[in-house]
């Protein structure tokens, strides 16, 4: 299915390129993220029309992303959770927790900003955690998980 981006979308195109997706990719998600619309004359001469608001908006999104990841960059946080005497967790430390602790330090985060290509973490330790907060801005922050004090 032919799309035209309404934003730059990493590993598929910039704003106001127009790409092809499988069908599902587009009616499901981008266009209902409002990321993109489907190719047509009409909808190539409307994003022409509305480049600038476009671009204009791409920059706010950016600046925005940055200033998030300025705040998130080195940000130092504990989870705690329950471990056995040898450091495993029972359970794990997922991205969801990571974004509601950010969450509570008062940082918006959402948890498909989370990358962890090495899955759910299960072990007591210190970990580094990349954000993805936009094609052009990461950040990383820093994990202690640590054991929770049983009573």
């Amino acid at each position: 299915m032919e799309i035209i981006l309404l934003q730059k979308i990493q590993n598929l195109g910039q704003l106001g390129d127009v790409v092809n997706v499988k069908p599902g990719y587009a009616r499901n998600y981008l266009i209902p993220q409002g990321m993109a619309v489907r190719a047509s004359e009409s909808a190539k001469a409307d994003v022409e029309s509305r480049k600038s608001e476009l671009v204009a908006k791409e920059k706010d999104l950016l600046a925005k992303a940055q200033g998030r990841a300025d705040i998130l960059n080195g940000m130092m946080i504990e989870i705690p959770a329950r471990a056995a005497e040898e450091g495993k967790l029972f359970g794990s430390v997922s991205a969801i927790d990571i974004a509601d602790t950010v969450t509570k330090t008062g940082n918006e985060l959402e948890r498909s900003e989370v990358l962890m290509p090495d899955g759910p973490i299960k072990e007591i330790g210190d970990y580094q955690i990349d954000i993805h907060l936009h094609p052009e801005v990461n950040a990383q922050l820093n994990l202690k998980v640590i054991p929770e004090d049983i009573d």
